[in-house]
């Protein structure tokens, strides 16, 4: 059985100190049958240079256990770091959930989705 696992981001969570329990949280997640991880930005307004590493190293693992990586909830700070790096080309990223509308058929919308792993 798989399923979507919503991590919402933090500065600590992101810090060295943090960040080994927090990826192993992540593998924990993953072999317990976690396919679509979702990462919620709402709470991180601008990223460091250690804590962008953090990330890289999340979609690898991901990208690693072919799982399908979502970001949502990305500030504006945040899109024009990705951009300038590059990233954005391997993340989905969501709408702001304002802009998407919620229906019934909504899980129809996930078959579009390609895993980071292709």
């Amino acid at each position: 059985m798989s399923f979507l696992v919503k991590i919402v981001l933090s500065h600590e969570v992101l810090e060295k100190s943090q960040f080994y329990k927090f990826h192993k949280e992540i593998e924990r997640l993953i072999e317990s049958g976690g396919k679509i991880l979702m990462l919620d930005f709402s709470k991180i307004n601008f990223l460091k240079n250690p804590e962008l590493m953090a990330i890289v190293a999340i979609v690898k693992l991901v990208r690693d256990r072919e799982c399908i990586l979502l970001i949502s909830a990305m500030s504006e700070q945040v899109r024009m770091l990705f951009e300038l790096t590059g990233l954005e080309q391997i993340f989905q990223c969501l709408p702001p959930p304002e802009d998407v509308p919620v229906t019934s058929d909504l899980a129809e919308h996930l078959g579009d989705l390609q895993s980071v792993a292709s």
